[in-house]
């Protein structure tokens, strides 16, 4: 059977489990998903009739599942259990990590994310050497808020007139967020695979946020979707997301333009094996063992 990697639902119809499968139907259409091949699932909308057997069904098979408002924002993430056979060492892992090293990784965590940022500048030609001069003075734990000030240049470079606000109208930013939950819901999904705790964060320390150390971990990813969000603005309207750019911004999380321990992979992929790298080093201790993504810009201009 092919394989299903991320499904969005959209329109009503009734969810169920049979044998084993996921069965979505409604007045005209009765089809089956295998769960074992599918990776995410995204609800786009209020008009779903499905179970706790469908959620606990969609979190055994570890299935990122991410909902979405009648505005078709996401708001929520399916977040399974622990259910990693080493998840106690894990979890003890995480919870003793000492904080020099929790400074040194947010160190090279930001180093990356800036570096990536200012690499999607210089390839929409919009470079700017003080993202690279930021990246050198990055100190552990950030205690000058580096990580800020080339936050501010870089999007003021990136998108003209874009404000980074939460309650923002701009469908600049809606691109953005909508992109960004779905890397959040696979960065989220993987942890808990691991056994990580993602409410602990390694600088994230919202105590709101039962996804601290999710946003820690995926920001050196943030710049990859922003280039890809540049690139399919067009697909959009004024002030709305279209079906069309959906469609796009998933396909990215499956087109192989990333490179990642000297091999070139998916998004989804490269995440996963990410998230592996970083229990690694939460249990030796030892840094050396988290790798960073980079973009081929070229392998990327030819998913679209």
């Amino acid at each position: 059977m092919a394989a299903w990697k991320t499904i969005r639902i959209t329109k009503p119809c009734r969810l169920s489990i049979e044998n084993g499968n996921l069965v979505v139907e409604d007045e005209k259409v009765r089809f089956k998903l295998s769960l074992s091949d599918t990776d995410s699932i995204i609800f786009e909308g209020d008009r779903f009739t499905l179970s706790a057997k469908v959620l606990a069904a969609l979190s055994r098979h570890k299935v990122a599942t991410l909902f979405c408002d009648e505005y078709y924002m996401p708001t929520a993430i399916l977040h399974p259990y622990h259910q990693s056979s080493l998840a106690t060492e894990t979890l003890k892992a995480q919870l003793s990590l000492p904080d020099d090293l929790r400074d040194r990784l947010w160190q090279e965590i930001i180093r990356v994310k800036i570096l990536n940022q200012s690499a999607v500048l210089s390839h929409f030609a919009k470079k700017n050497p003080k993202l690279e001069r930021y990246a050198e003075q990055i100190r552990p734990g950030d205690p000058y808020r580096t990580e800020a000030k080339s936050a501010r240049l870089y999007w003021n470079k990136l998108f003209d007139g874009l404000k980074r606000e939460a309650d923002s109208l701009d469908v600049r930013n809606q691109a953005l967020n909508y992109a960004y939950a779905i890397l959040r819901s696979l960065i989220t999904r993987d942890l808990s695979a691991a056994g990580f705790l993602p409410a602990l964060g390694l600088w994230h320390d919202n105590r709101y946020n039962a996804f601290n150390l999710s946003d820690d971990l995926m920001e050196p990813f943030r710049p990859i979707v922003d280039a890809a969000v540049y690139l399919l603005l067009p697909l959009c309207d004024e002030e709305y997301l279209t079906p069309e750019f959906k469609k796009a911004i998933i396909s990215i999380f499956d087109s192989e333009y990333l490179i990642y321990d000297a091999g070139r992979s998916t998004l989804r992929t490269v995440a996963t094996r990410y998230i592996q790298g970083f229990k690694a080093v939460v249990r030796s201790r030892k840094i050396e063992n988290l790798h960073f993504p980079t973009i081929d810009f070229g392998a990327l201009r030819e998913c679209f």
